[in-house]
């Protein structure tokens, strides 16, 4: 019962949406030579119109990409007032996997049979138990991509530090700056240690499986259902640039 929206990525002069006209595969082997740089677009609000068409008769919730960070969140509220009330439009307040437990959460109490109450109380208590983090190689995507400033951006190429950020309540924190991906990396696992016993675990990875196998081994013994390592789709990696990982956890309280 989930229907997916893509985003749009465009890549040497090209349009392609994200997960459907290019592999993973095919975006991270091309990302190192891309000059310039990909960029990410909100698709238009047809085309969430369309699916909500589409759907059933019945309520819909619409669970999106944080508003500060992409327009998809307004093309989605556009495209819902056409429905009359019949569509509730989330502001996640993350990216990725983040948005993803909210998802699968809500899926899982409508196929219980919740009410439209028990549902959003559920997205909400996940949102409120998230924790996503992201350990970059380099800012330079963010600064390119308009996500971070250049003076940020800057002192972290003169320093050659790895940025460990913390993605919630639609921001992007900086948590610490390592200068080597060691000890960014063992600093990642720490920080995931002293959450205690997860409810949900993901660990995304752009290009380099061996570093999202890495910190998986290191977390998740805390996982109390079987956790997840996916590879991160183009727009994240667009932002986030190679050789990043990253988590997404849902704690238990």
């Amino acid at each position: 019962g989930i229907r997916v929206v893509p985003a749009v990525v465009v890549m040497g002069g090209q349009t392609y949406r994200d997960h459907v006209d290019m592999t993973r595969d095919e975006f991270y082997r091309r990302l190192p030579i891309s000059d310039p740089l990909p960029s990410t677009a909100a698709p238009a609000a047809g085309e969430f119109e369309a699916v909500y068409d589409s759907l059933p008769d019945g309520p819909i919730i619409s669970l999106h990409l944080a508003a500060a960070f992409s327009g998809i969140f307004n093309a989605a509220r556009i495209a819902a007032q056409s429905f009359g009330g019949r569509v509730t439009v989330i502001d996640t307040g993350t990216v990725s996997m983040g948005i993803g437990w909210q998802v699968i959460a809500a899926a899982e109490a409508i196929a219980g049979s919740a009410t439209m109450e028990a549902v959003l109380e559920v997205i909400a208590s996940v949102r409120r138990r998230l924790k996503m983090l992201a350990l970059l190689d380099t800012f330079d995507n963010l600064r390119r991509g308009g996500r971070i400033s250049l003076i940020r951006a800057s002192i972290g190429a003169i320093l050659q530090v790895k940025p460990l950020l913390d993605i919630g309540d639609s921001k992007l924190t900086p948590v610490s700056q390592e200068r080597t991906r060691r000890k960014a990396l063992a600093g990642l696992i720490l920080l995931v240690q002293s959450f205690g016993s997860l409810e949900r675990l993901a660990v995304l990875y752009s290009d380099n499986r061996d570093l999202g196998v890495e910190l998986l081994e290191g977390i998740k013994p805390q996982a109390q259902t079987p956790p997840l390592l996916i590879q991160a789709t183009p727009t994240l990696g667009t932002h986030a640039g190679i050789n990043a990982v990253g988590v997404a956890v849902v704690t238990s309280s």
